[in-house]
């Protein structure tokens, strides 16, 4: 898991975002290949875990900002300071890119010199004078609003770190299945509530938003790691949708719908492990997950329909060789 972020007390939201994806590969990245694509800062370690299922990070790297932040009201934020990023490869499989910024308000206003926040990675401080209830402001601001050239763009940095690792040279970009990428855009802040609280939507094809509210700062600062893993999941929802309807392209007894079918029970069905990777605090977001939209009950259904769908189709495949070897 990413590290946890050290949030100042004067912490007004967190604002981050999580691209996924497959990784453009003919088969699983082994342990070594993964520790090689994700070394991406000389001298710093790969981070990886093996169980409940295999995970790698990269080493966070920072991105200065000096912008404006969005809001939904237009009220004016100017903000400087870094923006963390990791790169995550799960199963071998799956490629993330995930930014970060705690929106803190600034002990001065004034700009600081660039070591006063390199010395604080992820953060990124309000200069002006603010509103004290411009948390939901921002909110606003980020998940609905269009981003100008002057306000804080999450979404290019991680396409950016995203692009980066998926064009490396160890990577044949031979792809079982053809699937996009997801983003996901998020936000976590502090709010009267006795246990985390998460709103989640589709928004489109890609993008998703979900909003998140904690009682304690130190959930916020781990806020990250659930939407990491809830990234994963939603992603592997939409790769089998997409599956199932690329497989409609062909007839239903057709090598080519096979082909389809089987992919997504190679290479992704086994990686569908919701809270694996999710901070305890945030383990009950996932149970108002279940309940709705109901994300367990919705894979189950599509992966059995993937199945039978599949079982017919290699019936109905041997039925037709049966026929054409008869010798009547």
């Amino acid at each position: 898991m990413a590290d946890a972020m050290v949030l100042p007390e004067r912490t007004l939201i967190v604002l981050g975002e999580v691209r996924t994806c497959l990784v453009p590969a003919s088969g699983a990245l082994s342990r070594v290949e993964v520790r090689n694509l994700l070394a991406l800062k000389p001298g710093r370690p790969v981070r990886s875990w093996e169980r409940p299922i295999p995970m790698a990070i990269s080493p966070t790297m920072l991105v200065g900002v000096d912008c404006l932040l969005a809001t939904g009201t237009g009220a004016r934020a100017e903000a400087r300071g870094t923006v963390a990023t990791d790169a995550v490869v799960v199963g071998g499989r799956v490629l993330q890119s995930s930014v970060r910024t705690a929106v803190v308000r600034a002990a001065r206003p004034q700009r600081e010199k660039w070591e006063h926040y390199l010395r604080r990675g992820g953060v990124t401080e309000v200069i002006n004078k603010i509103r004290s209830d411009i948390g939901i402001d921002l909110v606003h601001g980020f998940l609905h609003r269009p981003m100008g050239p002057d306000t804080l763009d999450l979404g290019s940095i991680s396409e950016r770190l995203l692009a980066r690792v998926r064009l490396d040279r160890g990577l044949d970009q031979r792809s079982p299945l053809l699937t996009g990428s997801t983003r996901l855009q998020w936000t976590a802040r502090l709010g009267a509530v006795e246990v985390p609280h998460v709103e989640f939507r589709l928004e489109d094809d890609e993008v998703r938003t979900v909003q998140i509210t904690v009682r304690d700062i130190e959930d916020l600062a781990v806020a990250q790691q659930f939407c990491a893993d809830l990234a994963m999941h939603d992603w592997l929802l939409t790769a089998v949708v997409n599956a199932v309807e690329e497989a409609d392209r062909y007839d239903t007894a057709s090598p080519d719908s096979a082909r389809v079918l089987a992919a997504v029970l190679e290479h992704l069905a086994h990686l569908w492990m919701p809270g694996a990777h999710t901070p305890p605090p945030f383990l009950g977001l996932w149970q108002q997950l279940e309940l709705r939209p109901g994300f367990t009950r919705d894979w189950d259904s599509r992966v059995g329909q993937l199945r039978n769908r599949l079982s017919v189709a290699t019936l109905a495949a041997l039925r037709e060789a049966k026929v054409s070897t008869t010798n009547w």
